[in-house]
């Protein structure tokens, strides 16, 4: 009698995204070419103030862009959990640590300009605002020392035998400022969703 079991190969997800990162790259650049002549299709040049104005929180963009921006940054943090928990073989075998920390680092950079697009970067988003505005400033503010913090932390990484200390300093510091944007933010979709913004 004949063998007829199937063998399964490991997705290679760095052959995957060889292959078909011209094709995402392509996407991505069209959908961002696309947003940006609506939003000056959208705008006059003598009222520069309304460029953004529809991406901004409140409107159905700005919602869309708060709620993209938001997971993405939440699905971000998959890579870091999956690490803590210890079953870092499936990262392993899913194309390995550095390119999904590659692909955490895009998500949680577009991530991070949806939701500056949200808050009403860059003409709507001053210094005063972060009292009028509670917790949605403050946890603006606070995804961009993240987001500051997160790009010295791969700069740290990279050359990690150099600054093997200064990355043990750096590491809990980073993750105690994202649990903070994350309580700032959960705490402003709460009001927003209850009706007190």
């Amino acid at each position: 009698m004949m063998d007829t079991t199937v063998t399964h190969q490991p997705v290679n997800i760095r052959r995957l995204w060889k292959r078909y990162r011209g094709a995402i790259f392509t996407i991505l650049s069209s959908l961002a070419i696309f947003l940006f002549y609506y939003a000056v299709s959208r705008s006059t040049v003598r009222n520069i103030d309304n460029f953004l104005q529809d991406y901004q929180g409140g409107t159905d963009w700005g919602l869309l862009l708060a709620y993209i921006g938001l997971s993405l940054t939440v699905v971000a943090q998959a890579y870091t959990v999956v690490k803590r928990i210890g079953i870092p073989e499936y990262i392993r075998k899913l194309g390995g640590a550095g390119l999904w920390l590659n692909i955490r680092i895009v998500m949680s950079l577009v991530g991070f300009f949806a939701i500056l697009i949200h808050a009403g970067f860059p003409f709507q988003f001053r210094s005063s605002n972060l009292w009028s505005h509670g917790f949605a400033a403050l946890a603006t503010w606070i995804l961009l020392v993240t987001t500051i913090s997160g790009v010295f932390g791969r700069y740290l990484y990279r050359h990690l035998p150099a600054f093997k200390r200064a990355f043990a300093i750096w590491k809990p510091t980073h993750l105690v400022v994202t649990a903070l944007f994350f309580v700032f933010a959960l705490a402003h979709v709460w009001i927003e969703t209850m009706g007190g913004g």
